[in-house]
C-alpha cells in the first residue's frame, strides 16, 4: 500500500469521506475547493499582516510575549520574536502561492494551538488578578492588532486553528501555482 493510499484511508477514517468524491454531505462541502481556497486567504491575509506588523519590531514584540511570563528575557525570547514572524510570513505566502501548504496548515495548527492555551492563561490570571468576568478581560495580546477582548481572541484562535486543520487534512488542492500539485 503506497503513500497517497494510506493518506486517504486516514482522511476517511477521520472524516467520514471517501476521497474518490462520494463522500458524506458534511466531507463534500468541507473540502468545496472554493471554500478551501476562503480558508487558504483568509489564514494567509491575517498572519501576512500580522507579520508585517511585528517583523519590523522585534523587541516590543519581545516585551508583549514577556507579557506572558511564559520566556524571560534573553536569547531565547529575542531569537523567538525575530523568527516568529517569519515564520508567519512565509507561511502565510505558502497559502497563497500554493507550495508546501500542508507543512504550512501544520505549522498554522501548532502556532494556533500554542497561541490558543496561551491566551486562555493569561485571560484566566487577567481574571483572577483583577476579579473580573470572563466576557470583560481586555488586553493586548502581542499579535500586531492591538488590544481586544479575550473571549475574541480566542474565538479567533479556535477558528484559525479550525481552518488550518480543514487545510490540512483537505485531499486535494486547486487554485495553485504549480498545476502538478493540484492533485496532490
Amino acid at each position: 500500500m503506497g503513500r497517497v493510499d494510506r493518506s486517504m484511508q486516514w482522511r476517511e477514517a477521520l472524516f467520514g469521506i471517501e476521497t474518490a468524491g462520494r463522500g458524506t454531505d458534511a466531507g463534500r462541502w468541507i473540502y468545496n475547493p472554493y471554500l478551501l481556497l476562503v480558508f487558504r486567504l483568509v489564514l494567509a491575509a491575517v498572519f501576512i499582516y500580522a507579520a508585517f506588523l511585528k517583523i519590523g519590531k522585534p523587541v516590543s514584540f519581545a516585551e508583549e510575549i514577556k507579557m506572558y511570563g511564559i520566556l524571560d528575557a534573553g536569547p531565547t525570547l529575542y531569537i523567538v520574536a525575530i523568527v516568529l514572524p517569519w515564520i508567519e510570513l512565509l507561511c502565510g505566502l505558502s497559502f497563497i502561492s500554493g507550495f508546501f501548504m500542508r507543512g504550512a496548515a501544520l505549522i498554522f495548527i501548532v502556532l494556533n494551538a500554542v497561541f490558543l492555551v496561551f491566551v486562555s492563561i493569561r485571560t484566566g490570571y487577567i481574571m483572577n488578578g483583577e476579579g473580573i468576568a470572563f466576557l470583560e478581560v481586555y488586553f493586548d495580546c502581542g499579535c500586531g492588532f492591538g488590544s481586544t477582548y479575550a473571549w475574541k481572541k480566542i474565538l479567533e484562535d479556535f477558528l484559525f486553528l479550525l481552518f488550518s486543520g480543514i487545510l490540512f487534512a483537505a485531499p486535494v488542492y486547486r487554485f495553485v501555482l504549480v498545476p502538478a500539485r493540484a492533485g496532490r
